[in-house]
């Protein structure tokens, strides 16, 4: 069994699994890595009463769900566009998996990301003055504000599609093979070294995903990656 059948089985998110695991001192690479019985037994002690609570919500919101339906419908209020400080600051996770650092508008102030999913509080001046730039642009970080993806929508919009439901760089091989290529096709030139560079590492670590996906790779961006195997 592999780490994402059994998040899936417990109802919890790869990430949350492979942080509990690499807790209690399992070495886990990916979600698709292979578990042995000690880290099933050890999850299922965890997750069990976790899923049977998730389960029980999940149950009473479907109930409070046919409540509403049943109450009469009435107009949403229109939303106010959220006004923002130069100072406020604004939680933002690196969508690369390599260290990624930049500079505010005062050209002295550092930001940094070590690696992919990490976060860092950026400054609203500061990322107002990366509108425009490869860190926006190109998908380098994404903006945990859900006010500022919808204000920013028409340049994020594309950016962002390919990110939804996404915890780990390695969950872009598990598409099929058609929709694999057909966003490495359009996605940014950022997007496609992210692809290259999750495929290096997952064949370096002996955890790589077809043969055909990294074909795909091949093809598309020109790499050399099938010799490495």
């Amino acid at each position: 069994m592999k780490v994402f059948e059994l998040s899936k089985e417990f109802g919890v998110t790869n990430k949350e699994l492979i942080d509990f695991l690499r807790n209690k001192g399992f070495k886990v690479s990916s979600h698709s890595q292979n578990l042995t019985d000690e880290m099933i037994q050890t999850s299922k002690e965890e997750f069990v009463s976790s899923v049977k609570n998730k389960n029980e919500d999940k149950a009473k919101a479907e109930t409070e769900e046919v409540s509403k339906k049943t109450t009469k419908k009435t107009l949403p209020p229109v939303k106010e566009i959220k006004k923002y400080n130069p100072d406020d600051l604004i939680p933002c996770r690196s969508i690369v998996p390599w260290y990624l650092e930049t500079l505010g508008l005062d050209k002295r102030t550092p930001y940094k990301w070590p690696s992919y999913g990490d976060l860092e509080y950026v400054a609203y001046r500061d990322l107002q003055s990366w509108r425009r730039k490869p860190i926006i642009m190109e998908g380098m970080i994404f903006i945990e504000d859900p006010d500022i993806c919808e204000q920013w929508k028409h340049d994020l919009g594309k950016v962002y599609k390919n990110y939804v439901g996404i915890e780990y760089p390695e969950e872009f091989f598990d598409k099929s093979d058609e929709e694999f290529e057909k966003m490495l096709t359009e996605s940014t030139e950022s997007f496609k070294e992210i692809i290259k560079y999750t495929a290096a590492m997952m064949i370096r670590n002996e955890n790589y995903p077809s043969i055909q996906k990294i074909s795909i790779v091949d093809r598309v961006l020109g790499t050399g990656l099938k010799d490495l195997i």
